[in-house]
Order: structure tokens, then sequence, then C-alpha cells
């Protein structure tokens, strides 16, 4: 199986990009997070002066928030997952709503699937002893990134524990399924 890192630069709209606000407000920075958020909660993104028409159907916020379009929610409950869709409102800039509906994808779950045999990576020897023997390190410093298949349990869509990448990963299936329902993704082959 192929997988890929979702990214938020896109070849003709650049890099989009903005920020969060959670309602209501939480108590921690939201990329420490690694608990479901209350189901009353909402988010509003407010996209930076540089986006002028939003077509992209992922992208990600300077806080750390995954945003996808509700075409791209739509398939992604399609799939097995442990993601929490919250509601957000997107706004340009200036105020104005962005033309159609997104969604807050949050990961509470990381997949412990990263591959510390095959994986070039910063501290290999005392990173992988902590594995075996923790409390564990992260892995901050990535040169060549392996994933261990037998850790990600048909999960399509999901992050990486005990990884310093922000990025999610999305399954070669789920993007080819996007693909042809002509969602507009950009992704890079890990």
């Amino acid at each position: 199986m192929e997988y890929y890192f979702l990214e938020s630069q896109y070849p003709r709209s650049g890099f989009i990009s903005g920020g969060t606000t959670f309602i209501p407000e939480l108590d921690m920075n939201y990329s420490a997070i690694d608990y479901r958020l209350p189901n009353d909660t909402r988010a509003e993104v407010e996209l930076l002066s540089s986006v002028r028409r939003l077509k992209a159907d992922y992208f990600e916020t300077v806080t750390g928030t995954r945003v996808v379009s509700d075409a791209f929610k739509k398939a992604l409950e399609q799939t097995p997952n442990r993601i929490q869709f919250i509601p957000a409102v997107v706004r340009y800039a200036n105020g104005r709503s962005v033309e159609r509906e997104y969604w807050i994808a949050h990961l509470p779950d990381a997949v412990d699937a990263f591959d510390y045999e095959r994986s070039e990576y910063g501290r290999k020897a005392v990173i992988a002893a902590s594995v075996r023997q923790p409390p564990r390190k992260p892995v901050k410093v990535i040169f060549k990134l392996r994933l261990n298949p037998d850790n990600i349990a048909g999960c399509s869509f999901f992050r990486l524990a005990h990884v310093n990448v922000l990025k999610p990963i999305v399954s070669g299936d789920l993007y080819e399924a996007c693909r042809n329902k002509r969602l507009n993704l950009r992704v890079t082959p890990i």
C-alpha cells in the first residue's frame, strides 16, 4: 500500500493557511491536544490575506488544525478512521465567507506506525533504544521515512505517534478515491 503526506501548498494557489479560533476556547495549544474535544466545539478559521479564492479540499492552519471540505469529509467517512469532525466557519481575511462548507478534522489518536528499523533519522540508536525501554523519545529529524504497515490497522487518514511531523498521512486507496471524485488535494509520496 502506498501512503502520502497531505500538503497545504498548491501549485496555482500557493500556500493556504490561516488562524483558527475554537469555541469554547481551548485551555492549551491545539497541536498538543491528543484527546477528543467536547461535542459542542466549533471553530472559526480566518484565511491569510494571500488567499483570494479557496478551491482546495484540504489545508492546515498555523495553529495545526486540519481543515477539510465537506466533500473530503464525506470521502473520509467512508473509510475506517478515528476522526472527530468539528464544524468550521471559514472566512477570507476581509471577513467574507468562503464558497463551500468546511470542517476541522481532529485526530485525537496518533498511529504508532513509524518503522524505526527501515527509516533514517537523527539520533537513531538513542531513539530506537527508547522504543524498547521507555520513556519514548520523539523522532525530530527524519531523512527517510518508512511506515510499518502492520501497525496502521486499516487507517486511511492519520498522524504519526512519537514523530514530530504535523502533516497527516493518507492511504493510496483513499487518495485514489478522492482523485476519482475530482477533489483538489495535494500530496507528497512517502
